[in-house]
């Protein structure tokens, strides 16, 4: 096992490699980043360019420039910042679009609120790192536009899928039921919601903001987490779940971002029944989804059937939620497992010939060769979270 420092160390030099190996995306002739390359990392520049991982991009970088001071970070975050601000924001009804070609041009133009949210998180975490208003106030136009469009005031929540000028649509971009279902909510973007207006208040406080923040952590404790102390996955308007499916990655990265929510909330009784029902959900996950040598499974489907694979962010939330529950209660069992699940990474998903981690592998460590190094879901988003997130927490444990 690595003592504190050195597991500190060894997360912070891979968030810097994962940094560096994203600053040779950049599209320096059009703008933004190149959004797709293959196994072996080679860029496809002609493929069109997704607004959810420049979102993902901006914060990262900006995040990255705040952990390190690099000014690399800080100039590839300001490129992706006019890109997010330029061609994929709607100047006419508001909001981003969803997908730009490679010169930039509209390719889908739905308002998704899991992308709206995203860039939300982005453009708070870039205010912090360069103090840029512009993007604050933009920020705080993106959640108003939520707020009046999406809000759901009967039964909670928020509806997701609109077209250009946000008239309801079917939810089909984050709907992939097993049943085949087309949900109208689904926890994912709730999860999310709540992270962007989390990043929102951190970087100015505002009542409104602490509000439905507060109402998304009760949403999420109260109706999407069931009895099994896991996420429910999909759901109707009303809140009635339509999927059964176990997602071990999005139940320890709840865990996590829950708490981290709640800590913007000033009610310290509401805090700690939040803390007690996350500490329980991440007893559950490490009790029901680490594999023998530490990997963490992906999901469990229909009661019995596991999906064993390592998916990269599966195995970057479990870091920093296995970090965040030992630093609750100091269980050994949290530090062990996430010590681990950091020695899978580094042995079997990061990719030392080509930079990045592969999508995922097999419960033996072999990479799926038809899986993209870079697409508009594969992004620096959740290994560079959980790396500077685990390096900031493991700073704190050597303190105390």
């Amino acid at each position: 096992m690595l003592n504190l420092q050195e597991f500190k160390s060894k997360c912070e030099a891979e968030a810097r490699s994962l940094l560096d190996y994203w600053l040779t995306l950049q599209d320096k002739k059009r703008g933004g980043f190149f959004s797709r390359a293959d196994f072996q990392g080679v860029i496809a520049t002609e493929e069109p360019k997704g607004v959810l991982l420049h979102a993902r991009i901006l914060w990262a970088f900006s995040r990255g420039y705040r952990a390190f001071g690099d000014e690399r970070y800080l100039e590839a975050a300001r490129h992706c910042h006019e890109f997010l601000t330029g061609p994929a924001l709607d100047q006419e009804h508001g909001g981003v679009y969803w997908l730009l070609d490679a010169q930039g041009k509209v390719a889908d133009s739905q308002k998704h609120i899991y992308n709206q949210g995203f860039v939300i998180y982005a453009l708070s975490e870039y205010y912090l790192a360069c103090g840029d208003e512009s993007a604050l106030t933009l920020a705080f136009e993106l959640f108003d536009l939520i707020e009046e469009h999406a809000f759901d005031s009967v039964f909670g929540g928020y509806r997701e899928a609109f077209d250009v000028s946000w008239k309801p649509i079917e939810n089909t971009l984050v709907c992939d039921t097993a049943e085949g279902v087309l949900a109208e909510k689904s926890m994912n973007t709730h999860l999310h919601i709540m992270e962007a207006y989390t990043k929102l208040q951190q970087a100015r406080a505002n009542s409104k903001v602490e509000q439905q923040l507060r109402g998304l952590i009760e949403l999420l404790c109260d109706k999407v987490v069931n009895d099994s102390m896991h996420f429910g996955l999909f759901f109707k308007r009303d809140w009635q779940c339509v999927s059964h499916d176990v997602s071990f990655g999005h139940d320890i990265e709840g865990t996590w971002l829950i708490d981290k929510a709640a800590l913007q909330c000033r009610d310290e009784a509401f805090r700690a029944r939040v803390f007690q029902k996350t500490l329980t959900m991440a007893q559950v996950n490490a009790a029901q989804a680490i594999d023998k040598d530490g990997g963490v499974f992906n999901e469990l489907r229909e009661g019995h059937l596991i999906d064993c694979d390592r998916i990269w962010w599966v195995q970057a939330e479990a870091l920093v939620g296995y970090l965040n529950a030992y630093q609750k209660e100091r269980e050994q069992i949290f530090m062990d497992s996430a010590q681990r699940v950091f020695s899978v990474i580094l042995a079997q998903l990061k990719d030392r010939d080509n930079g990045e981690w592969y999508w995922k592998v097999d419960r033996y460590g072999k990479p799926y060769p038809q899986c993209p190094k870079v697409e508009p879901w594969k992004c620096p988003y959740h290994n560079v979270r959980a790396l500077i997130e685990a390096s900031e927490r493991l700073a704190s444990l050597s303190e105390t």
